[in-house]
């Protein structure tokens, strides 16, 4: 994950989502996706009411994970966050990969590179959170309790 995530995110990182997912040591791990007019999109909500309906079909689980979690799982997949209906973070894929390239040593970037690749991410976190606070279904963390 990029120094400062959970951070960017705020309050946000801990609000509590279900998803279809399959599970590594209890956690989520590659949650069920579909293509989107939004591209490939994983579905997210926050009670029973805002679940997708049948359409979305899958075999994996539901299972708990928080903000934070959905968005270091996603954007490794390269999958949009819906939360409620919404689309709430597209990841910035390219910046994710020219980081991941760096931490590998496939294309290492500069320090003043590398800081501004992560500033943007954080930037792109920030501005997810905000769109999370507007979400139908998710008041309770928009009025500022997480």
């Amino acid at each position: 994950m990029v120094p400062g995530a959970a951070e960017a995110l705020g309050p946000a990182a801990g609000v509590e989502l279900l998803t279809y997912s399959a599970t590594t040591g209890g956690k989520i791990n590659c949650p069920s996706a579909w293509n989107t007019d939004e591209g490939l999109a994983s579905f997210f909500w926050t009670s029973g009411e805002y679940r997708p309906d049948g359409a979305w079909y899958t075999d994996e689980p539901v299972v708990e994970c928080t903000f934070l979690e959905a968005v270091r799982d996603e954007w490794v997949h390269s999958c949009t966050v819906v939360v409620n209906g919404p689309v709430v973070w597209k990841p910035p894929v390219r910046l994710m990969e020219k980081l991941m390239y760096d931490v590998r040593g496939w294309r290492p970037l500069s320090d003043q590179e590398r800081d501004q690749v992560r500033r943007n991410v954080r930037c792109s976190l920030a501005s997810a959170a905000e769109r999370l606070a507007q979400v139908p279904g998710v008041s309770s963390f928009a009025a500022g309790s997480s």
